[in-house]
């Protein structure tokens, strides 16, 4: 299985405000530039709605706050490659190389284990569908099992869109939820919100440090905590 790169950057001299619709200003802005020089991202075969496309299943290139400042995680060649096209953009057209910042290159390779590992997700958001239907239930057995589905449909998703793997019938990924919590509905990237949940699962599959499952990866929401 081909190892997927992973790269983080925090731009901690670029403060971002704690708020989403400030975070959505800086990530059209990111988008705008890219357009612009639209012909040095095909000239690689990407296209420019890499960087937001309702029509992606998985955000590769996601957007957040880090120590109050802009970050920026890209999970897969074609993202990586992009980041750093629009890094060196950004850094022309401010007119200089910021002068405090991290870079962390990650290399991931995706794998089921016979043992299960164990997470946490602070702000995990579904869409309101699925909320309403876990509101409805009436047993603290049933939405575990409804959010483990949930969980298990966006882990897999990542494992085939994104990493690249081609699941058989005899590749089992089991997912246990161990606790959780309704949070407080979250604001994302076209203005509205959605409902968000604190998740303590476990699963066989041994996750990337920097993956996010759930809606609104884009924006930095449901980032896993290995435990």
């Amino acid at each position: 299985m081909p190892a997927i790169p992973i790269l983080t950057l925090h731009l901690l001299d670029v403060p971002i405000p704690d708020s989403t619709r400030m975070m959505t200003v800086f990530y059209n802005g990111m988008r705008a530039l890219a357009g612009e020089h639209h012909e040095l991202f095909e000239r690689e075969g990407i296209p420019v709605d890499i960087f937001h496309n309702d029509k992606i299943a998985y955000s590769g290139i996601q957007f957040t706050r880090y120590r109050g400042a802009a970050s920026f995680t890209a999970v897969g060649e074609k993202e990586v490659k992009a980041i750093d096209i629009w890094y060196k953009l950004f850094q022309e057209s401010i007119g200089h190389a910021p002068q405090n910042e991290q870079i962390i290159r990650e290399v991931y390779f995706p794998a089921i284990t016979e043992k299960y590992h164990r997470y946490l997700t602070d702000n995990m958001l579904v869409k309101k569908e699925i909320d309403d239907e876990i509101v409805s239930l009436k047993s603290s057995f049933a939405v575990r099992d409804r959010l483990e589905k949930y969980l298990y449909g966006n882990i897999k998703a990542f494992l085939v869109r994104v990493a690249g793997m081609e699941l058989s019938e005899n590749d089992f990924i089991s997912v246990k939820v161990n606790r959780y919590e309704r949070n407080e509905p979250k604001n994302t990237y076209h203005g509205g919100m959605l409902p968000a949940y604190k998740i303590d699962f476990s699963v066989n599959v041994y996750l990337p440090m920097t993956l996010r499952l759930g809606q609104s990866v884009s924006l930095g929401y449901g980032d896993i905590i290995h435990l």
